[in-house]
């Protein structure tokens, strides 16, 4: 995931020479995290996708192995994951921009980044799931209750990111 406090290291000569201009750091700053955050959920809604790439084989395996009392259960999961994957998309990006009139608390900034972590942990364990416990010769009640209960966890992660980022502001 993007580190907010790593952009720096690539920035330019013109970038270093507006940096000390007076303000206009804390701008750039709060730039680099909104473009960070932008990353970061492309980066994780692309995960949801590879996995809801997973589960679409997983049904055809079902499929195949003609148990088709679990393909309801599988669409569900793959419906969480789609809407998912379209929440973190069509998130509003970043967090101020350099006309507001509203001061950003950085401390609610680290705590929204903490929660990105738990999300990107939790992609990447959808997306290892797949190949490992989305198998047809392991029990498909079992496992797509885990999947689809690991999916509604990053929903309820994304919201208290949402929940955050709406606590964001306040007036100067």
């Amino acid at each position: 995931m993007a580190d907010p406090t790593k952009h720096e290291d690539a920035r330019g000569v013109v970038e270093s020479i507006l940096r000390k201009i007076p303000g206009f750091r804390g701008y750039l700053e709060r730039e680099y995290r909104r473009e960070s955050d932008h990353i970061a959920r492309m980066w994780l809604a692309d995960r949801l996708d590879a996995s809801k790439a997973g589960v679409d084989r997983y049904q055809r395996n079902l499929l195949d192995a003609r148990k088709i009392d679990y393909l309801d259960d599988c669409e569900r999961v793959r419906t969480r994951l789609d809407t998912l994957a379209s929440r973190v998309r069509g998130a509003v990006r970043g967090y101020s921009g350099v006309l507001d009139f509203v001061k950003v608390d950085e401390s609610l900034l680290d705590q929204v980044y903490e929660v990105d972590v738990v999300l990107v942990d939790e992609a990447e364990w959808l997306l290892k799931a797949v190949d490992e416990i989305l198998v047809p010769e392991k029990d498909p009640k079992t496992v797509i209750a885990e999947f689809l209960n690991r999916v509604e966890e990053l929903h309820r992660q994304f919201d208290r990111r949402s929940e955050l980022l709406q606590g964001l502001g306040e007036s100067k």
